[in-house]
């Protein structure tokens, strides 16, 4: 190792411990870094509390009482946790689960229709990565925060010696949260920089680290530097970075920079919702799908509240005579308190011979059951307009709670044309990885079925070599026995191509529809020649 890099990293690591160094309170101190630092703090993080289901600002509300409840050490409550709906993340995850499915199907072909070795391989890294799974929680974060990126990297596992084990290389996918990527640069079509961000807790300290992707004229560069801070100085928005530190202290084996010749896209996708950012206009980055529900969101927390804390405080009161009531001492002050003792079912003699005086009077109020319905509904509703659902999406009764619907989605419908936007922000992100990928692969060397991924671009861009198409399984929001049905009548009317009906209905690569109607044609010529060999025999 260079010897300056060594006292260069010693000092860093004695000002760092020595707390003389630089203390960096955010990400947006250091250089190269865009000014979004109001968009993060009052946008994403804001955004991830509600998603998580728990926002302070809105949700820890005063204790007004002359006798307050007890914590477990004895000190009276000053503020309680508000009862939340929580119905951010329901919204979130109902979206994901109608644009993304399980049976979503990633179609690759090599454009010259050769072999289906494209397919098999992306196939493998993808299940490697367990992507159709994670990928729906990936989308359903992205909603919440409005983006996420995928990025790719090649990682080797080591035993406990430091050494590379032989043939343990895998290509690694990983999804990252908006509040966990801060782009650097960008042009009208996409990201081209930005800088990853992932922490640690070790021995009291959280460690930073910072993944810098940028690019130098043709050069592709990966760096990577450290930062140390305190627990207790952090929180879990990672705002504040601390002290420059050593990155071999804790990453022994991760280089600083890391250079790749002959790349043609960067090595991260970034998709984000389709909603106009209106919170800051020159950001590249979305918004959250409930960015402008924002005051909805807080009104249905406090009506559901209300609703709950209806049926604490409107528990049955009864108002009973002075004399029914007993004095006991408090063992724990040694005050005298009074009680009404409700269990008692034996005869009290009590000196008074008026009958109204003995009289217990039931004083329970009525609950605004119906009212409190009513309500919520009602901002459901406007949620569900604020947030491209169709009407009626999410309901609530008073005997199952909150309700989705679950009946099949229109072409026409607003919750339809929703999902189909969502479907059109993630496609290119998701060409774009499988583009990674082989890129990837052709920088370590991967072999694949026994030959190298490489060999089978032959010096060609990648994107020259195969094509991509992703088949997104509408029948979960789509009636598709309709769709094939319309789709087979426009073919038989000669309004639509059976190659595009393979394509748009389908969901086939124009490579498949085309090697497939090859296979039909040629069957229709085996059952043509047999029909006339049968009827030779039978004349």
């Amino acid at each position: 190792m260079n010897i300056k890099k060594i006292i260069k990293g010693a000092i860093k690591k004695l000002s760092a411990d020595a707390k003389i160094a630089k203390q960096f309170r955010d990400i947006f101190e250091l250089g190269g870094v865009p000014a979004f630092n109001q968009f993060y703090y009052f946008g994403i993080f804001i955004w991830k509390s509600i998603y998580r289901g728990f926002y302070n600002e809105w949700h820890l509300v005063p204790i007004r009482s002359i006798e307050p409840p007890r914590t477990s050490d004895g000190k009276p409550m000053t503020t309680r946790q508000m009862f939340r709906t929580n119905i951010a993340k329901a919204a979130c995850t109902e979206l994901a689960g109608l644009v993304w499915a399980e049976k979503c199907k990633i179609n690759v072909t090599a454009k010259n229709g050769d072999s289906n070795k494209f397919q098999q391989f992306i196939d493998y890294v993808l299940a490697d990565n367990s992507f159709i799974e994670k990928m729906q929680s990936a989308i359903e974060q992205a909603f919440a925060l409005g983006g996420e990126a995928l990025k790719v990297w090649y990682d080797e596992r080591r035993d406990d010696s430091g050494n590379i084990i032989s043939g343990s290389g895998r290509i690694k996918i990983g999804y990252c949260m908006a509040d966990q990527f801060v782009p650097t640069a960008w042009d009208n079509k996409k990201i081209t920089e930005g800088v990853f961000i992932s922490r640690i807790a070790q021995n009291g300290y959280y460690y930073t680290r910072l993944e810098w992707h940028k690019w130098n004229g043709e050069t592709y560069v990966v760096s990577n530097e450290l930062f140390k801070s305190e627990i207790e100085k952090s929180n879990e928005n990672q705002d504040i970075l601390g002290y420059s530190y050593p990155l071999n202290a804790v990453y022994p084996f991760l280089n600083e920079r890391t250079e790749f010749k002959n790349l043609e896209t960067s090595l991260f996708s970034y998709f984000r919702t389709p909603i106009a950012n209106n919170i800051d206009d020159n950001s590249p980055l979305g918004i959250s799908i409930y960015a402008n529900a924002l005051s909805t969101l807080q009104a249905l927390d406090i009506c559901f509240d209300s609703f709950i804390r209806e049926f604490q405080l409107g528990r049955k009161r009864i108002i009973v005579p002075a004399r029914c009531i007993k004095m006991v001492t408090d063992p724990a002050t040694g005050q005298l308190k009074r009680y009404f003792d409700a269990t008692d079912e034996t005869y009290q003699a009590l000196s008074t011979d008026d009958v109204d005086n003995l009289k217990i009077i039931d004083n329970t109020v009525e609950l605004r059951v119906e009212e409190h319905v009513s309500a919520l509904n009602t901002l459901l509703s406007q949620l569900c307009l604020t947030l491209g659902f169709s009407p009626s999406t999410f309901t609530f009764d008073s005997t199952g709670g909150m309700k989705t619907a679950t009946q099949v989605v229109s072409e026409n419908s607003k919750t339809y044309k929703t999902v189909k936007n969502c479907q059109t922000m993630i496609e290119p992100a998701i060409i774009e990885l499988v583009h990674n990928i082989f890129a990837m692969a052709i920088l370590y060397d991967v072999e694949f079925g026994g030959e190298k991924v490489a060999s089978w671009f032959k010096d060609k861009k990648i994107s020259d070599v195969y094509e991509c198409n992703i088949y997104w399984d509408d029948a979960i929001i789509q009636d598709r026995q309709t769709n094939i049905q319309e789709g087979v009548m426009l073919t038989a009317n000669g309004l639509m191509s059976k190659q595009r009906f393979m394509v748009d209905i389908l969901g086939l690569t124009s490579q498949e529809a085309e090697a497939e109607l090859k296979t039909i044609a040629a069957e229709g010529k085996i059952n043509t020649n047999a029909v006339d060999l049968f009827a030779s025999y039978t004349e």
